[in-house]
């Protein structure tokens, strides 16, 4: 793909928006009712540790992708079934995030559409955006975060206008003592969405100076997740506990309560908006990391060649994912956490950390020898 090199400050716009993605839309650590802001809150320090983790493995191998030390710690053969397997992770993960924010607009603005006809739209603005490039991208989550952090603000500042935000709401603390909060907290928020950051080590590479990598990924982990929590938080003292849980999608519905004057109303659509652009960002940085992936898999110089194949691979899979949307919800919180993120953004990681210092240790100690 070309020597590509992004800003600092980009790097935190990716991780700041790719963090809220689909948690702002569905509202994470529903079960833990009015706790579910401490829920985030708790997951900030362990989703600081697992990233650090991944940062370490930047520390030990700068300039090399996931994909590339993988080979380097297993070798050629092993390494590549490896990188291959989070591969098909990064587009598993994408063609989930895909049917998110597909049913998403077919709920909530366009019944009568279909998700193919959605998700291959979507699909092509992606294409379209990967063919420009990753610097472009980065440079265009600069003018998102200008966009996405006003019109959270303006829809908060109605919300307080409107007297919807009622704090006795986030009463009582820890009703139901700590069980139900460390139960949502490991694994499903320290995966989703702190774990994700797995990708992002298909994205260290592209920065020069690990130390500010390091630093930056840290910042921008802890102000997203602040950010987060604050969010449910005022989702929660506007709807209550009980309606965040059983609603599909929490903050439209904290949204749709906004009325003042009969005059300023129905700002749902501004509210989507921001949710698309920040799921678009998410679906794509899966998307971009699943083609630079099978790039150093495969050594395909030429990344026009896995484009269409990958995106097409998204698209069905987003389509034939579940039968339908509460499948597809059931899947998302009772398997993927347990059965996918756990081992590919914990167990693989730390193994691979673990045998990285192993082979370190013993080549300084036959060189001493």
């Amino acid at each position: 793909m070309g020597k590509i090199k992004i800003s600092y400050f980009q790097l935190f716009c990716l991780i700041f928006l790719f963090e809220l993605g689909s948690s702002v839309l569905f509202g994470i650590a529903g079960a833990a009712k009015q706790d579910a802001w401490i829920v985030i809150l708790l997951s900030i320090v362990p989703g600081c540790v697992l990233i650090g983790l991944y940062l370490k493995m930047h520390q030990m191998f700068p300039g090399l992708s996931l994909t590339g030390y993988v080979q380097k710690i297993f070798g050629s053969a092993i390494g590549r079934i490896i990188g291959f397997l989070y591969v098909i992770y990064f587009i598993y993960i994408a063609s989930r995030l895909l049917r998110d924010f597909g049913e998403l607009l077919v709920i909530s603005a366009y019944q009568e559409t279909t998700l193919m006809v959605i998700g291959t739209t979507m699909l092509l603005c992606l294409i379209y955006t990967l063919f420009k490039g990753f610097e472009v991208f980065s440079r265009l989550t600069e003018l998102c975060l200008y966009v996405i952090l006003p019109t959270f603000l303006i829809i908060v500042l109605l919300q307080a206008a409107s007297g919807l935000i009622v704090w006795k709401n986030l009463t009582p603390i820890l009703e139901y003592g700590w069980q139900p909060v460390l139960k949502e907290t490991f694994p499903k928020t320290l995966t989703v969405p702190f774990g994700e950051l797995i990708v992002f080590t298909m994205v260290f590479p592209l920065l020069n100076n690990v130390k500010k990598t390091i630093k930056t990924t840290l910042i921008s982990v802890i102000i997203s997740g602040l950010f987060l929590s604050l969010i449910t938080a005022l989702t929660i003292a506007v709807v209550g506990p009980s309606v965040r849980y059983r609603s599909a999608f929490p903050i439209l519905t904290a949204v749709s309560y906004i009325d003042i004057g009969g005059f300023i109303q129905r700002l749902d659509a501004l509210v989507i908006i921001s949710i698309i652009i920040v799921g678009f960002i998410k679906i794509f940085i899966f998307f971009y990391c699943a083609v630079k992936g099978s790039m150093e898999i495969f050594k395909v110089k030429e990344p026009r060649t896995l484009i269409f194949p990958i995106s097409f691979i998204i698209l069905m899979g987003s389509i034939f994912i579940a039968p339908n949307y509460i499948e597809h919800i059931k899947e998302g919180l009772t398997y993927v956490p347990f059965y996918l993120h756990f081992p590919f953004q914990i167990v693989l990681p730390a193994s691979f950390l673990l045998i990285a210092l192993l082979k370190q240790l013993i080549a300084k100690k036959r060189q001493k020898t």
